[in-house]
């Protein structure tokens, strides 16, 4: 759980803690009016006369008690009643007062029960000190000062509020507090101290402090029986344990950061040892617990078998009962089940090893590796079960190694491994893939090596590599080939996401050792991420050369290419990142230099590094030498680099940069030196800038230049065309133009196949079809200044209304986009030239309706239909049918079976033969009234109109109908 969120669970409780109390409490007291010493302060009106005594039954009332006392007229602090603001519900305030006299300085705790609200109220000039109180095992102690005075408010809803003032309050208690069972497990303190403490400028924080914190994970019984002695107690002296509470870090441990302090506890025995423990804060989401967990290794004598246990231990909850004080409860005390549990097998010549252990996402993860003389076999599952929220997946991971040199394909090839992956309920996630192969990692799904003792980084990866998705499968094939006695080895894995829309990724890992894979001199390491899209569609891959070395040189860089369709194209190609004003298109990962580091350390350095890339609207290359040549501080460095950039796209421009220097140091300090930035930028105009800088002992002299030349040239540029003579011809074309078939047909037209077929090449349209007309010469609905890269009067082009039988207002009908290159259409600034992406989406048409079209005449088309004979049916499935044939006697059927068969064109309606002739024409007739048909190979509307002729027909139903421009 995050230190944020177990804080504001914490707190919530206590809040709701202090609610119970405060208005347990302001019921039990009497009423009191205003106190008659605030008169003339901030506190008139809020603070009440003081109460003469605290009442008994209250968890938070008896701790007062017991750290201040009984709060009498001896006491420097007093109980008052509180009213925060004028008609505001009745509260209670703890009043330190200034010894001088009652109402000279005052530091004042009022509490309302209503949220609760927290005010602290100090009056100006106020310097207040409450010596250190001891009432049996409790003492308390405080010093308020605040020269401007101090009034703020804190409950829930309200604006955090600045402190106005320095505070400092300790509660301390004194004598053994143990948690647990007698004989272990159990905790205990010596001694414990709560602080608080705020100062202007800062949050104000809480600390809670654990003196002499003890521990028994183990009952004695088993301690004795393992031979550890004891309730395996923590060795040495125990160190203070500081939990603290503030705004900014939340809760946590103090001196680690997070919710896990490790502990020197350490168990030694002939048959357990311990591996680390730990006290962690947990939360189950209801209430807060703190644990104590221990891992452990443990095996009997003389057997080959060994147990390890990681983070086992004792969950103790912690209470915030208005019954009881808040702490912990011993009475529910829990063992913490272990978050891991493998096992170690040495029979030769079986040897291995294996684990299960939970996973961040309430999980499991399991890993075993099992080598059998004559074949090595791996295998990694994780499981979730369902939540409620996401179903039951698993993921599987196996790998099948074979012993050197692996088997034989020949011309020194050989197979190595093979494996496979299968998830169930879970994807590929993208970034996290990319991450392991730029930080040289991809071997954590590739056949691992080690995988028992890399088993968490392992499992945690998989888990983060694919994660939880319902309804997504994933299926991959590994397989590992090697070439000269394994001085090359290549893996790689293809992984199909499926259903629809799937996608393939390809992960590999090219290894070469150099002369000897055991030890080589040369080391190079590719890992590979590919992904491939055909819905989108997107072919991406990426090339890391993390983990390389030359005779102990690192070899660092990356290579990308992706290549995306669809409505943001893109084209990217670049080995070794980006010029540095270049703004990388949306998705693409920041990608790491091409370097090699030639001969460092000793005196002697020399670093190279290059890039290059290719993108759709850009070309860019450079590169850096650094040289360092310097020993104890004295020496020579020199560094020498460029950067190019040309932009073609919205508009053509470059910008070189070139950098070079110099320096001559001794025992740290430059003694002379002469560097130069300089930055060439163009065409028309040319933009030339830079620093220059000599440098001689104390002497330095720089020199910046800005120069600019080559203004446009005397005749101005010749204007653009009249875009409407580009858009009259692109609008003419057949491709503008276009009918969309509905999705969901409305209408009760039978087409044949051949008409069908018509539909599809378009020579046909629909009824219930929508028409596109688009384009690309212009966008639409924006102001524009320039027209294909030259400049035209500012000018905005729309659609006005489309007539299609009637005129239909273009503002009511939906837009359709298209993509435009910025830079032909408006005019852009320098720095937009090179961050502008290279296509922008606006809007290239609209989508209309047909309504309002006009239907020619009519005329008749062979509407008849067919009855079929059987012979006589039973009496139980005779019946009246109650449709469209009312006089008909047929079977029983469904209403859909009725439909199916009104619609298929051959369908035959089975009559008994003796109601054969009554004809059904007067019943059809009305339907087909308003049945609309175009015939294709016709010049005019056609339409169904008339009486059936023939009643005993199937109808066909064979024509559509097309809107003519």
């Amino acid at each position: 759980m995050d230190p944020h969120q177990l804080l504001q669970q914490v707190a919530g409780q206590l809040r709701a803690l202090a609610r119970d109390a405060v208005d347990g409490l302001a019921r039990a007291l009497p009423e009191v009016g205003e106190d008659p010493s605030a008169a003339g302060t901030v506190l008139a009106g809020r603070l009440l006369a003081v109460h003469d005594r605290l009442p008994a039954g209250n968890s938070l009332v008896e701790l007062v008690r017991e750290t201040l006392g009984d709060l009498d007229a001896a006491s420097p602090v007093r109980l008052h009643g509180w009213r925060r603001a004028p008609g505001a519900p009745l509260g209670v305030a703890l009043v330190l007062n200034d010894p001088a006299g009652p109402a000279t300085g005052r530091a004042v705790l009022g509490v309302t029960a209503d949220g609760p609200v927290f005010d602290v109220v100090v009056t100006p000039g106020a310097a207040l000190t409450l010596p250190r109180t001891a009432r049996g095992p409790w003492s308390a102690e405080a010093t308020v000062t605040s020269g401007q005075g101090w009034d703020a408010a804190f409950g829930p809803g309200l604006p955090p509020a600045p402190p106005g003032g320095t505070a400092t309050i300790r509660l301390r208690r004194t004598g053994r507090l143990a948690a647990g069972m007698t004989d272990g497990p159990g905790i205990g303190v010596d001694g414990i101290t709560l602080g608080v403490t705020s100062e202007p400028g800062t949050p104000a924080a809480a600390e809670l402090e654990l003196q002499g914190f003890t521990a028994a994970v183990l009952p004695a019984a088993l301690a004795r029986l393992l031979g550890v002695g004891g309730a395996s107690p923590m060795s040495g002296p125990p160190p203070p344990i500081v939990l603290r509470a503030d705004r900014t870090g939340g809760l946590r441990f103090a001196g680690t950061g997070g919710l896990q302090a490790p502990l020197p506890l350490r168990l030694s025995g002939p048959a357990v040892s311990s591996r680390g423990a730990a006290l962690e804060l947990t939360s189950d989401g209801g209430e807060p617990r703190l644990a104590l967990s221990v891992s452990a290794s443990a095996g009997l004598p003389g057997l080959p078998l060994r147990v390890h246990l990681d983070r086992a231990g004792i969950e103790l909850p912690v209470t915030f009962s208005p019954a009881t004080r808040p702490g912990l409860d011993p009475s529910r005390l829990r063992e913490l089940f272990p978050d891991g549990i493998g096992t170690e097998l040495n029979v030769p010549p079986v040897s291995g090893g294996g684990l299960v252990r939970r996973t961040p996402d309430q999980g499991y993860g399991g890993l075993i590796s099992v080598d059998l003389g004559v074949l090595r076999v791996q295998a990694v599952a994780l499981f979730r079960p369902p939540d409620g929220k996401a179903p039951t997946s698993f993921l599987v991971l196996l790998a099948a190694q074979f012993p050197p040199p692996g088997i034989q394909l020949g011309l020194g090839f050989a197979l190595d491994a093979v494996g496979g992956l299968v998830g169930v309920n879970r994807r590929a996630d993208v970034p996290v893939l990319q991450q392991l192969v730029c930080d040289g990692n991809a071997d954590h799904v590739l056949f691992p090596d080690r995988a028992v003792e890399r088993a968490q980084e392992i499992i945690g990866s998989l888990g983060s590599a694919f994660p939880v998705a319902a309804g997504r499968i994933l299926v991959g094939p590994m397989i590992r080939i090697t070439w000269g006695d394994r001085m090359v080895s290549l893996s790689g894995a293809v992984i199909l996401e499926l259903p629809a829309p799937a996608r393939a990724i390809l992960l590999g890992r090219l290894l070469v050792g150099l002369p000897d894979p055991v030890l080589p001199l040369i080391r190079l390491q590719a890992s590979v991420f590919g992904r491939i899209e055909p819905a989108v569609p997107l072919v991406e891959l990426l090339v890391s050369l993390s983990g390389s070395w030359i005779v102990g040189l690192a070899v660092r860089g990356e290579i990308y290419l992706l290549v995306r369709g669809g409505a943001q194209p893109e084209f990217v190609l670049s080995a070794g990142g980006f010029h540095p004003r270049y703004t990388r298109p949306a998705r693409v990962p920041a990608l790491d230099r091409l370097q090699v580091d030639l001969a460092p350390g000793n005196g002697f350095g020399l670093r190279m590094e290059a890039y290059f890339a290719v993108t759709s609207n850009a070309v860019m290359f450079g590169g850096q030498v650094q040289m360092d040549a310097t020993i104890a501080g004295c020496g020579v460095q020199g560094w020498l680099g460029l950067d190019a950039l040309f932009v073609f796209d919205p508009v053509f421009a470059f910008s070189v940069r070139v950098r070079a220097g110099v320096a001559v140091r001794a025992f740290g300090r430059r003694l002379a030196g002469i560097a130069l930035d300089f930055t060439l930028e163009g065409p028309a105009p040319w933009h030339a800038f830079g620093t220059g800088s000599i440098s001689v002992l104390f002497w330095d002299v720089e020199l910046d230049f800005d120069v600019r030349w080559g203004s446009p040239p005397a005749v101005q540029q010749k204007g653009g065309r009249n875009p409407l003579e580009a858009l009259t011809p692109e609008l003419a074309q057949t491709k503008a133009w276009a009918a969309e078939r509905p999705a969901a047909e409305r209408t009760a037209l039978v087409f044949t196949p051949a008409a069908n077929e018509k539909l599809n090449q378009g020579s046909l349209v629909h009824p219930d079809a929508t028409l596109r007309v688009t384009q690309r010469v212009v966008p639409l609905g924006v102001p524009i200044s320039r027209f294909e890269r030259r400049p035209v009067p500012l000018q905005t082009w729309t659609i006005k209304d489309i007539t299609l039988g009637r005129s239909q207002p273009a503002a009511g009908l939906p837009s359709l986009s298209e993509r435009f290159v910025p830079g032909e259409f408006f005019d852009l600034t320098e720095d937009a030239q090179f961050t502008e992406p290279a296509f922008v989406s606006r809007a290239g048409g609209l989508r209309a309706g047909p309504d309002g079209v006009r239907t020619g005449t009519g005329h008749r088309v062979d509407d008849g239909y067919e009855t079929g004979y059987e012979p006589p049916l039973p009496e139980r499935q005779f019946s009246v049918w109650p449709g469209l044939f009312r006089r008909e006697a047929v079977y029983a059927v469904s209403a859909a079976e009725r439909l199916e068969r009104w619609h298929t064109p051959e369908a035959a309606v089975q009559v008994r033969p003796a109601r054969l002739s009554v004809a059904a024409a007067d019943t059809l007739t009305p339907l087909l009234d308003d049945v609309s048909l175009v015939d294709a190979t016709s010049d005019a509307w056609q339409a169904v109109s008339g009486q059936l002729a023939r009643p005993r027909k199937t109808l066909r139903l064979v024509e559509s109908w097309e809107v003519r421009r």
